[in-house]
């Protein structure tokens, strides 16, 4: 059998693009495996070109893993030419309100992106869906319970075991005297950073100044007004000396902000997974992160999941650092909910079981 795997965009340093090259990668043991995007930017995935790819549809004993995470009026043209098995793995595409404020063409892709969600539901009553998580299934009610299955995304974290942190960053961050606190996230308004300021200025305010927030993610072009505002909020709470935003890192930069931080920070609204709190726990980072989404879920048990209180969260900031047995507590509780969860072994294994019985239907 052949199998394609479609996606607009495939990058590297990215979640999706990270499952699809190590789907890619298992498929290809067992299978005859291509991957076709529009974008190709991850060198370590084997792409094929448009004309291959519509071939691979039109052949009956196919089957199309076509990952949705954007709306992609291309893709979606390409799939009506599909013979064989259709699955869906989806990723969540994020609400189009958070973008709304900025003016932002986010908004409208947004937008028509949950639009196609239930195009391809009603478009495709037989197809199959693997789902990130039990949150990215309440998007998919419409479908026949049957054909949903939930498959955790690969990611690289074990990868880097056999990688060499960036040793100035590790350096700075061991040899720091302060609270190191970090969030690793695009910067995008669902991603909570505006929440995560507020947390910064109530600790100033009500505990001490031995604290730096560090925010790991690349910036993006079409969000200028929410930047703006980032930078607006900054300069208003007199923030400058205790955050940084760092942008967009390679693997060994970020694995030093990893080992290098006392507490992972998650304020985001909107995630149909959340890969870095699973990076920040196998790392050994307690998580404390806002009670939303796919977050509790992932996270798993023995984190600090917290409502929409700010005050909440900076007091927990401050409890943490001063109780060695629960901060301990929390660190084990992650490593636990990463290895026997969401190891990568466990990952591939459920993922092949999914596919030998839609394979075998």
């Amino acid at each position: 059998m052949k199998i394609l795997i479609m996606h607009r965009t495939v990058a590297n340093h990215d979640a999706i693009g990270n499952d699809i090259e190590l789907m890619s990668k298992v498929l290809e043991k067992k299978f005859d495996c291509s991957v076709y995007a529009e974008n190709k930017l991850n060198e370590n995935v084997k792409f094929v070109s448009r004309l291959q790819a519509e071939e691979i549809l039109q052949m009956e004993d196919s089957m199309v893993l076509y990952h949705h995470s954007v709306y992609w009026e291309y893709g979606a043209e390409m799939l009506k030419k599909a013979k064989g098995k259709i699955v869906f793995r989806y990723h969540n595409i994020t609400p189009e309100v958070f973008f709304e404020p900025y003016k932002s063409v986010h908004f409208k892709q947004c937008q028509k992106g949950r639009e196609q969600t239930r195009y391809f539901i009603s478009k495709y009553p037989n197809a199959y869906w693997l789902s990130d998580s039990l949150y990215n299934t309440e998007d998919l009610k419409d479908v026949n319970l049957e054909n949903i299955s939930i498959c955790a995304p690969f990611h690289k974290i074990w990868y880097w075991m056999k990688s060499k942190p960036d040793e100035q960053i590790l350096k700075t961050l061991i040899e720091s005297r302060k609270i190191n606190i970090l969030f690793v996230g695009r910067i995008a308004p669902n991603k909570g950073h505006l929440f995560l300021l507020e947390v910064l200025r109530v600790f100033l305010l009500n505990y001490h100044n031995n604290i730096r927030l560090r925010i790991v993610g690349k910036y993006d072009s079409g969000l200028m007004l929410y930047n703006d505002l980032l930078r607006q909020k900054v300069k208003q709470y007199r923030l400058d000396e205790y955050i940084e935003f760092i942008g967009e890192v390679t693997d060994a930069s970020l694995e030093s902000y990893y080992l290098g931080s006392d507490l992972f920070l998650c304020a985001s609204e909107h995630e149909g997974f959340c890969v870095p709190i699973l990076e920040a726990q196998y790392f050994g980072l307690p998580v404390i992160a806002l009670k939303a989404a796919a977050i509790p879920d992932t996270g798993g048990k023995g984190q600090l999941i917290l409502e929409k209180d700010v005050k909440a969260f900076a007091a927990a900031i401050k409890i943490l650092m001063e109780n060695k047995k629960y901060y301990q507590c929390l660190q084990n509780c992650g490593k636990k909910n990463v290895y026997e969860r969401f190891s990568l072994d466990k990952i591939q294994s459920d993922f092949m079981e999914q596919l030998e019985k839609i394979v075998g239907d």
